[in-house]
């Protein structure tokens, strides 16, 4: 029997990735509610949007997916095959597990980034029974439900009319390996399920229902899923907009820090706004502790730099922006923002500039400099955006200048899909089609054969691991993302 569903999300803590680049969770203005056509554990998923005719042809578009269970929202997927149907988009899904709420919306890749409609929930029914064959074991499709980062649970229907001695079982094994684990379960006819414990963390597993039978083995088409990472990105959806996948969590319990989410006032000129940079500023310490912000050559322009240093409105502390001795430090540079004029001027507010020293720090090949133009080679010119967070760091509190403390250090965090990913979006992907790095530096006046060049970063200890920034300033990077690999780096995945 077929049922249709189209409503909202409702009593559910929503953990899903919303890609959206203005400050809701939704990209609502542009795609109506998705609608779900439900037989058995097969659906068809359609959501129309208020793009123009001819505007989604050439585009990255698709619907997202997730089960939900025990209340929880699970890995999303994207679904394969999702098509452009006139302003709408299609696609049907196959081998989903009886009787489980899904949680489903739809994506538009857009040039200023991922926008999504609103979520919409479906159940599946009953699986139907495959068709009994006479002459051997009939299989359904398999499905994997539950995944953590150690655990999941496997069904698949099986349909065998034969008394003789037999055994059924899944075999699984993690995808880049050659041995298989088993796991029986009863025979006859019937929705065969097993729970896997002690899984690989960030690792893809494939599976397949099996009958051993006659001498002979049969199994089921095989199927897929991944475990969460162990060293990823954290309580995933604590950021304040989940769909941005550079943000940091804010600190409720710290009352000196005030945060602001910028969205660019004039680009793209027409449509949902691409965001800007978000950031968290230190009340008593008068200066940034963190800049968010996406990296892509859609940002970058021609349109002069406008020096237009201000307070940041959305910042309710007073703010500094001179200090004697000290230039005035973008985080996120004045480059990486010339679109449009707009655009550019609000990277000049006091909530992206830090104080930094100048000599072979802050200048041409100086130690701050030669770390930001080994960045800009991880993402100009290239298709895929980088996720960028810039912070400070106190190792102590001594120095004190115009009422700003001044950081003993810089660091960048960054964050990009691996080619093999494809066009798969960050915060679906696994943990090795991910790579993360980070570069920590002291902030002191340099000579000129102390500043370590870029090929040295590794063996001079200027790279660092996502996890160690991490334990240092008691941040969370990331955490809307889930299979960061936090724990290492891989020098050979990015540009020197």
């Amino acid at each position: 029997m077929k049922k249709i569903f189209a409503f909202l999300l409702l009593g559910l803590t929503v953990a899903f990735a919303s890609c959206g680049d203005e400050k809701t969770e939704t990209g609502t203005d542009w795609f109506l509610t998705p609608v779900a056509e439900v037989n058995g554990t097969t659906v068809g998923l359609s959501c129309q949007t208020r793009f123009g005719e001819g505007v989604l042809e050439n585009t990255s578009v698709g619907f997202s997916y997730a089960a939900v269970v025990d209340n929880k929202i699970g890995a999303f997927a994207d679904v394969a095959g999702s098509a452009v149907d006139g302003t709408g988009i299609a696609a049907t899904l196959t081998g989903l597990q009886p009787e489980t709420s899904y949680v489903v919306f739809a994506y538009a890749g857009l040039s200023t980034g991922r926008v999504q409609s609103a979520g919409a929930v479906f159940k599946t029914g009953q699986d139907d029974m495959p068709d009994p064959d006479p002459e051997r074991p009939a299989f359904g499709t398999p499905a994997a439900s539950g995944v953590t980062k150690t655990e999941a649970t496997l069904s698949c229907t099986f349909n065998f009319e034969d008394t003789a001695d037999y055994d059924v079982y899944f075999r699984y094994k993690p995808a880049s390996s050659g041995s298989y684990d088993r796991v029986n379960v009863p025979t006859g006819t019937g929705t065969k399920t097993a729970a896997l414990t002690g899984l690989t963390p960030g690792t893809t597993y494939e599976f397949a229902l099996c009958a051993d039978w006659d001498g002979q083995t049969y199994t089921s088409a095989a199927a897929t899923f991944t475990t969460s990472s162990d060293g990823g990105g954290g309580n995933t959806g604590s950021a304040k907009y989940s769909g941005w996948p550079e943000l940091v969590p804010e600190d409720k319990s710290n009352s000196d820090y005030h945060y602001a989410y910028h969205l660019c006032p004039d680009y793209p000129a027409t449509g949902t706004k691409a965001r800007n940079f978000s950031t968290c500023y230190s009340k008593s310490y008068r200066c940034p502790v963190w800049v968010a912000a996406p990296l892509h050559d859609c940002y970058t322009g021609d349109v002069k730099r406008t020096d237009a240093y201000r307070n940041d409105p959305d910042i309710n502390c007073t703010q500094a922006g001179h200090w004697s001795g000290y230039t005035r430090g973008h985080m996120l540079g004045s480059n990486e923002r010339r679109v449009t004029k707009n655009v550019n001027r609000d990277v000049f507010y006091y909530s992206n500039i830090g104080p930094q020293l100048q000599t072979y720090f802050n200048t041409g090949g100086g130690q701050w400099n030669t770390a930001e133009d080994w960045v800009d080679k991880q993402w100009r010119g290239l298709a895929d955006t980088c996720y960028q967070v810039v912070g400070t760091y106190w190792e102590n509190t001594s120095k004190v200048v115009d009422g700003t403390t001044i950081p003993t250090h810089y660091y960048i965090v960054l964050l990009k899909a691996k080619k093999s990913a494809g066009n798969k979006w960050v915060v679906n992907c696994s943990q090795g089609e991910l790579q993360s790095i980070a570069i920590m530096v002291r902030h002191k006046t340099y000579a000129k054969n102390e500043v370590v060049k870029a090929v040295d970063f590794q063996s001079k200890g200027v790279f660092k691991t996502v996890a160690e920034i991490e334990r240092l300033t008691g941040h969370t990077f990331f955490p809307n993302v889930p299979n960061v690999p936090k724990d290492t780096y891989n020098p050979g995945d990015w540009n020197f």
